[in-house]
């Protein structure tokens, strides 16, 4: 398999995660897979066999447009797997939609809107599978790790940032574990 990266962003993601997202796309031998942070691809139409985006969907403002370019570079009957770990799914505060977004620029999304994105784009969906506990535990897990290397932390950061990431992950986690805020990973397919 030929693997072609282009600013994978696998943060929080196991090698385990990974390895099931790959397999979702049950990729055939010799596959060529593309690996992205959501931007635009500068290869000829219909070059890649898949596609494999893992969270970085919610910091692309076009994802009508990424969902189309992504389209155009898969062969009819290629897969794309991209999980959206911004889904509002109950009631979030705007203090709390501050912290999640702190991080960077980040567009959260209504239930639904992703379906009716990939039938814009001309895709079909196969599955949408919940990996909102994967967020939650990466959350929680961070969070500990940080508070046992408090003091090189805060030596490294300074107390304000090494306060507002402890803030960030409470949040996330929050939001997570109490199924506010959704992670799905969306499978679809060319028609060929």
């Amino acid at each position: 398999m030929t693997i072609d990266i282009s600013l994978f962003d696998g943060t929080g993601t196991s090698t385990d995660e990974r390895r099931h997202f790959l397999d979702l796309l049950a990729l055939p031998p010799n596959a060529r897979l593309l690996e992205t942070a959501g931007g635009a691809v500068e290869d000829p139409d219909e070059s890649y066999d898949a596609v494999l985006c893992i969270d970085a969907i919610a910091h692309v403002p076009d994802r009508a447009g990424t969902l189309a370019d992504w389209a155009r570079r898969v062969k009819p009957g290629g897969r794309i797997l991209y999980t959206d770990p911004a889904i509002v799914a109950g009631l979030v505060t705007s203090d709390e939609l501050a912290i999640r977004s702190s991080m960077g620029f980040f567009v959260f999304s209504p239930q639904g809107e992703n379906e009716s994105l990939i039938e814009s784009a001309g895709l079909r969906l196969l599955r949408a599978d919940d990996a909102t506990d994967t967020v939650a535990l990466v959350a929680a897990r961070v969070r500990t790790e940080r508070t046992h290397d408090k003091g090189a932390l805060v030596a490294a950061e300074g107390r304000e940032r090494y306060v507002a990431r402890q803030r960030f992950l409470d949040v996330v986690h929050r939001l997570a574990s109490e199924r506010r805020l959704a992670r799905i990973a969306f499978l679809v397919e060319k028609s060929k």
